[in-house]
């Protein structure tokens, strides 16, 4: 064989898998959806299922989370799930990197020397602030101390140097006999000009006091009725259907015991109740009977009664 006749034989081309993307593409516009309903039935990105669709597997999610998206899409859509991850996995296998750089361990070790001087550092700056705090405390503190000491000394100076001032009384001489003078006795004290003031009997004030009428405490007023107010509480699950006057539904579905309802719409109001004994409806402040209605039997009423 010549060399022309060797370079004119086609030479084989390098296997291409494909992904799973094709596949689940397919499927999903046989059903009508769109990327954005995909993505909201599965509750993730658009960018996501975008990049599923072109097998595009570098969207910023990790191959393990990106194979289990895949395997939910293929789940919503209707492709067989193991389908689709070989496709994908097969497609990772042969888009994965050959050459991985190495990681320097000499960054690290600087960051890490760093951050110990970084600890340091605060460890001293807080032991500082919380040595000064102690410090100020105890100055302050103790000049408050010293004070509160000082305080009682001043007071008790005052007496003690009136009592030195004063001088003792001496028994006074008798100037013919050089005997001892009896001292003269103290006056006696005035009688109070106000003492003949006979004093206010106390059963004339009882009487008077007593015929005062204590005030009585104003009623509390009583509450304003709303008419567009509808209250519902329950002693048991009970499935309700409250409707105002416009169509408009107020309340759907099933409710808890001891659970309570306020609603506000345009009156009359139509009620569908499944269990009447566990309902209990008032309107205007009043109850609304609802004992006419059997158990077992769905009750329908309207509040107010037309």
């Amino acid at each position: 064989m010549s060399i022309n006749e060797a370079d004119s034989q086609p030479q084989a081309e390098p296997l291409v898998t494909s992904g799973p993307g094709a596949l689940l593409r397919k499927s999903r516009e046989a059903k009508g959806w769109t990327q954005a309903e995909v993505a909201r039935r599965l509750n993730l990105r658009v960018a996501v299922i975008e990049a599923i669709d072109n097998d595009h597997h570098k969207a910023g999610v990790a191959l393990t989370f990106l194979r289990g998206y895949v395997k939910a899409y293929a789940k919503v859509v209707g492709v067989p799930e193991a389908q689709a991850v070989a496709a994908f996995d097969a497609m990772s296998v042969a888009q994965a990197p050959t050459d991985i750089p190495m990681k320097s361990f000499s960054k690290k070790t600087r960051q890490q020397a760093s951050d110990k001087w970084l600890k340091r550092i605060s460890w001293l700056v807080f032991t500082g602030l919380v040595a000064s705090l102690v410090y100020w405390w105890w100055q302050d503190g103790g000049a408050q101390q010293m004070g509160h000491d000082l305080a009682p000394i001043s007071e008790q100076g005052a007496p003690l140097e009136d009592t030195l001032a004063q001088p003792e009384p001496s028994p006074a001489l008798s100037q013919e006999s050089g005997e001892l003078a009896p001292l003269e006795p103290m006056p006696a004290p005035i009688a109070n000009e106000d003492a003949n003031i006979a004093p206010i009997e106390s059963d004339s004030v009882e009487p008077a006091l007593a015929a005062e009428p204590e005030p009585q405490p104003e009623p509390a007023p009583e509450p304003v009725a709303n008419p567009r107010l509808l209250t519902m509480s329950f002693t048991d699950d009970c499935w309700i259907k409250v409707t105002d006057s416009r169509g408009q539904v107020l309340s759907e579905g099933l409710k808890k015991a001891q659970q309570t309802l306020s609603l506000e719409g345009e009156p009359p109001f139509r009620l569908i109740l499944g269990v009447p004994g566990a309902a209990s409806v008032e309107y205007m402040n009043q109850k609304v009977d609802l004992s006419s209605f059997s158990a077992g039997r769905a009750a329908r009423l309207t509040v107010p009664k037309t």
